[in-house]
């Protein structure tokens, strides 16, 4: 007896669907996005002339807007490349959080997210 190759094609077709729903790339929300880019400043080693800590300090008052609760703990010994790096991903989130932001959060909270990104730029020049 001989199996018709259409059900061996009809399984294959189904694990892969059935794989597909699971491989979903997770995506943050703008309110997650900046909640990450808030410990990644908080983490990251230098003072960047003051820019950094300003930086943090605009989220804050994003996230008071927002009902965020903004934390992180700082990592010691840490490389300035990382640090770098660190800053360079922050600004990224931020700019995409500000841009997915609905519409009446955005109001509220895009100055503080736009000086934020701006002390980010500062920063990343001291260094």
């Amino acid at each position: 007896m001989k199996l018709s190759p259409r059900p061996l094609y009809l399984q294959i077709a189904a694990v892969v669907l059935a794989l597909s729903f699971g491989a979903r790339t997770y995506a943050e929300t703008p309110r997650e996005a900046m909640a990450h880019a808030y410990y990644l400043l908080k983490a990251a080693n230098s003072d960047y002339g003051g820019h950094r800590v300003n930086a943090m300090k605009e989220l804050q008052e994003a996230g008071k807007a927002l009902d965020l609760r903004l934390k992180g703990d700082a990592s010691k010994g840490e490389r300035q490349w990382k640090s770098d790096k660190q800053l360079e991903e922050a600004r990224r989130l931020l700019r995409e959080a500000r841009d997915k932001l609905e519409r009446q959060d955005r109001d509220r909270v895009a100055a503080h997210v736009d000086q934020a990104i701006k002390e980010i730029d500062r920063a990343l020049k001291v260094n």
